[in-house]
């Protein structure tokens, strides 16, 4: 099982109407491929005594008989999954391994984690040091030590802001609103809590706690505080404490709230809660959402709430989640705050992008636009369409990247041909099972079928008898049962062809017939194009800076250099989409050649516009043709950017060509 099938199986629990063409396109693979992974989880339910899912008339899946206790059964099944049962994907793996190091009071070392996430010791080592990174920008060090292993060291805020984030940032789609885990990959990561015994309890207490006080959260802000509440519970039975404050937090509306739900919580879990974590908990509670609530002042702590609600919706339709990764997470909060701020100002921002992200990712802008009116409703104001469509790049950038992780697992449409019975070819069937990770038998058909292959459909033919097709590579072996020699040959091919269709895949579709495609290894950013240490008066200054660079390696026209200057005058500092980066560009029509960057770091600091707290040091300039293009380079550079040892390394460098090669494949 693995969170593919996790997802089909839930979805119909909860009765939700699915068929294969839904799954197909949530999935971005062949409705041929799907049948197989319901086949694969037929199997295991079958095992399990359970029923298998089967079609109905009007084609939606659903379960073949549905006894009584049929809901009981499944959840069981599900409950019991271990990373044994559950093949965990590289991210789930990450977090996972994050989860279980914040949550070990002394060292871990990769032997273990091998043996408990069933992985390689070399694969352990490889999640460890890529986690490094991420628990420094989270103000926290994955220390090592030999003959000891790798423990987490941070402030005990610090650590549980990020237990937190991980739970946030990776729900439960599907059942959060419920109180409820289905899905196995939350049920692995919310175990490391010990949730099992405690999440019902606390759901009860806090329940009859609301209606108590007359404090109603909203679904999702329910949750929140369950999470905060197992969070708590778990870092006290390690001896781990908040330090104390001020009892002037005492004087708070919320304050005998947090105290009776964490006294009964305590008592019932046998924990003892200090007065401290009581306090603490006080300021959870005002950053919740309530539906009723006698707090007036509001505003500052329901509009991230709301926000972050509105992000859960768009990922939840699109089955996308975050995982680790916080930056791009933050930058659309932060993306979202502003366009909350020029809503309520009446001011106009244009995106040189916008009808072409509407055009091309209709689905993705038509559920952003429905996600925000919550948002629209509390300000009593609406969202433009070019708002709209800024939000709907950071999302097609996370699930054009959901599609190119899945490419990785993509296989070859291969047809078969031999002379032969039925029972030879089922033999020839059998024997394909070495390549079940890469080819998908789409065809099977008799040397005599002379009929047009599909070429769409048809990616590869493994034949017994010489079969001639121009078009199609076409391996030819000499019996059901293959050799060594025959088995390499088919693999070695099926490899070449995946490749090819990966790299068509990353072209956009107007550009797959031209001969001036994007070779492998080329990079937007040329040795030309980057300047360090850049002395600039203004930011007109920086930017012109960066488009003067454009120009001179070929990629804009001498006009799209104060075009990028007039963007920036007229919708004002979006441009800067992390932390000490900006982002200067212009429409394409106003004198982009050809699509690449430009790179420079200021000597100083400058400010954009508005954006007062966050000064910027580093300018890449953007010439882009398509929507397609800026989705990459927005996604990788917010990676780059919110990777502290990266950063620390770009600082560091001091010549343009040492800059070069260490940007030149990462963008």
């Amino acid at each position: 099982m693995d969170y593919k099938s996790s997802r089909i199986l839930t979805s119909v629990m909860m009765r939700q109407k699915i068929d294969m063409l839904y799954l197909a396109k949530q999935f971005h693979v062949s409705e041929r491929m799907v049948r197989k992974w319901i086949r694969e989880l037929n199997d295991e339910l079958c095992a399990e005594g359970l029923p298998p899912l089967m079609p109905d008339e009007a084609g939606f899946l659903d379960f073949q008989e549905k006894p009584d206790r049929l809901y009981d059964d499944l959840k069981k099944f599900l409950m019991k999954a271990d990373f044994y049962i559950y093949r965990l994907n590289g991210e789930e793996r990450k977090t996972i391994c994050a989860m279980i190091l914040m949550n070990r009071e002394g060292y871990v070392t990769a032997a273990e984690l091998s043996e408990r996430l069933k992985i390689s010791r070399n694969t352990a080592i490889a999640d460890l040091n890529e986690l490094k990174d991420w628990f420094s920008s989270g103000q926290m060090e994955l220390s090592s030590q030999v003959q000891k292993g790798y423990k987490v060291k941070g402030k005990e805020m610090d650590i549980r802001n990020g237990i937190l984030k991980l739970m946030e940032l990776n729900p439960d789609y599907s059942n959060y609103k419920n109180g409820e885990i289905w899905d196995v990959f939350n049920h692995l990561l919310l175990r490391e809590l010990e949730y099992e015994d405690r999440m019902p309890v606390i759901q009860k207490i806090v329940a009859e706690e609301e209606n108590k006080h007359g404090f109603y959260f909203s679904d999702f802000s329910f949750m929140e505080v369950v999470f905060e509440i197992l969070i708590l519970l778990k870092r006290l039975s390690k001896g781990k404490y908040l330090d104390e404050m001020d009892d002037s937090i005492k004087k708070s509306s919320k304050y005998e709230f947090s105290r009776n739900i964490l006294d009964r919580v305590g008592n019932a879990c046998s924990i003892t809660i200090p007065e401290s974590e009581k306090k603490h908990f006080v300021q959870c509670l005002r950053r919740k959402s309530y539906l009723k609530s006698s707090t007036t002042n509001v505003d500052e702590i329901a509009i991230p709430v709301i926000i972050g609600e509105a992000i859960y919706r768009i990922c939840e339709s699109f089955h996308i989640s975050f995982y680790l990764d916080f930056g791009l997470y933050d930058v659309l909060v932060d993306h979202m705050k502003s366009a909350i701020y020029r809503a309520r100002s009446g001011e106009c921002l244009k995106n040189p992008f916008g009808e072409e992200i509407e055009r091309k990712y209709p689905e993705i802008f038509q559920v952003v636009a429905d996600c925000v009116k919550p948002l629209e409703r509390y300000i009593r104001k609406n969202f433009q369409k070019d708002e709209i469509s800024f939000l709907t790049m950071y999302f097609a950038s996370m699930v054009e990247k959901k599609k190119m992780e899945q490419a990785k697992e993509q296989k070859i449409p291969v047809m078969l041909v031999g002379a032969m019975g039925r029972g030879t070819m089922k033999l020839f069937e059998t024997e394909m099972a070495y390549f079940d990770d890469i080819l998908e038998i789409a065809e099977i058909r008799a040397s005599h079928e002379n009929i047009d292959i599909d070429t769409s459909k048809i990616k590869m033919i493994i034949s017994m008898v010489p079969y001639q097709c121009k078009e199609i590579p076409c391996i030819k072996i000499n019996g059901p049962i293959l050799n060594k020699e025959e088995i390499y040959q088919i693999r070695m091919t099926a490899m070449d062809i995946l490749e090819q269709m990966q790299e068509e895949k990353k072209l956009p579709k107007e550009k797959k017939r031209e001969v001036v495609a994007k070779k492998e290894g080329e990079s937007f950013l040329m040795e030309e194009g980057i300047s360090l240490n850049v002395s600039a008066k203004s930011w007109e200054d920086a930017v012109r800076i960066s488009g003067q660079l454009l120009y001179r390696t070929g990629m804009v026209r001498e006009s799209y250099i104060e075009a990028m200057v007039d963007n920036i005058r007229e919708n004002g500092d979006y441009v800067v989409i992390y932390p000490d980066l900006a982002i200067p560009h212009a429409e394409a029509w106003k004198g982009a050649v050809k699509e690449g960057i430009s790179f420079v770091r200021l000597k100083q600091p400058v400010l954009f516009l508005d954006h007062k707290d966050k000064a910027v040091t580093y300018v890449i300039g953007l010439s882009v043709i398509s929507a397609d293009s800026i989705n990459d380079i927005l996604y990788n550079l917010v990676k780059m950017f919110s990777n502290e040892e990266f950063k620390a390394k770009m600082d560091a460098i001091q010549t343009e060509k040492e800059m070069y090669e260490l940007m030149k494949d990462k963008i």
